[in-house]
């Protein structure tokens, strides 16, 4: 029999032979050498996106450091959650519970670096397949520092030696002084306790916040350095906070001593002055 002529079969076998020829020809497509090309060049950007944006606080595998190790993320997010999450961690923060979960387990909102939508499919990308791109980097962990040259560092008792800001402009620490330091950042008595060994290491050699990028840009810590602030905060770790109570007692007892001093001031020089005005005041109605 032949079907090319039969009259039941003929029109069955045309759409038989179009639709398997449309199927061939998606298969094809996708496994030319031109998709896949574009895939791994996907990958290669994304890689290179996530060594420099989110390689300081993420592994691939490699265990958790500031933020979560983040191998087979995509097979546990949705994708639309995911890409918001890089593109806009601040605003998904403040209205979806998962978000907010993640930062009291891991205790640092993810900054928003300014990527943009195709700068987070590509790291998707990646994140999908890393080894198209190279796999990231295991991470590093700091060691054979000082903990007294990580305070004097710390304190800015010793400047760094290119340049970068004094960690007490912006932080504070147990024990680093009487006055205590900065509070534009977090108290980084228990930095450790709260980052780990890998987290901390990765922070301090990646220095992955806005703020702190903005500083240490063109001026970023040597090894050197960034193993004597690890081994100072080990240390600090072991101390109780007590700057901020110790700077209001501070702000508190110079308050009552300036109070002290300008009352005792105007003991002295009041009863003078208001003589003179007497003084004054008869000496008119004389000449008066």
């Amino acid at each position: 029999m032949n079907l090319h002529t039969h009259p039941k079969y003929g029109r069955w076998w045309l759409f038989a032979a179009l639709a398997l020829l449309t199927a061939a020809g998606l298969l094809m497509a996708l496994a030319s050498p031109g998709s896949a090309s574009s895939l791994e060049q996907s990958a290669q950007e994304g890689e290179q996106l996530f060594q420099k944006n989110c390689a300081a606080c993420h592994t691939i595998g490699g265990g958790n450091l500031v933020g979560p190790d983040l191998q087979g993320v995509t097979q546990r997010r949705e994708r639309a959650w995911l890409e918001k999450m890089i593109i806009q961690p601040d605003k998904l923060l403040a209205s979806d519970k998962t978000a907010q979960e993640l930062l009291q387990t891991y205790k640092l909102a993810m900054p928003n670096l300014g990527i943009t939508q195709a700068q987070a499919q590509a790291i998707l990308a990646y994140l999908e397949n890393p080894g198209a791109g190279g796999q990231a980097a295991a991470p590093i962990l700091l060691s054979g520092g000082s903990a007294e040259a990580g305070k004097a560092l710390f304190s800015g008792e010793t400047a760094f030696a290119n340049g970068g800001t004094p960690c007490i402009a912006c932080h504070s620490a147990a024990g680093i002084n009487a006055i205590g330091g900065g509070s534009l950042g977090p108290d980084l008595t228990h930095v450790y306790q709260r980052l780990g060994e890998a987290g901390l290491s990765s922070a301090l050699v990646g220095l992955p916040f806005p703020t702190m990028q903005g500083i240490f840009v063109n001026a970023p810590l040597t090894a050197q350095e960034q193993a004597d602030l690890f081994a100072y905060f080990q240390q600090t770790d072991q101390q109780a906070v007590q700057t901020s109570a110790l700077n209001a007692n501070i702000v508190w007892g110079l308050g009552a001593a300036g109070a002290l001093i300008l009352f005792g001031v105007m003991l002295v020089f009041w009863p003078r002055q208001r003589e003179s005005i007497s003084a004054r005041l008869r000496r008119t109605a004389r000449t008066g």
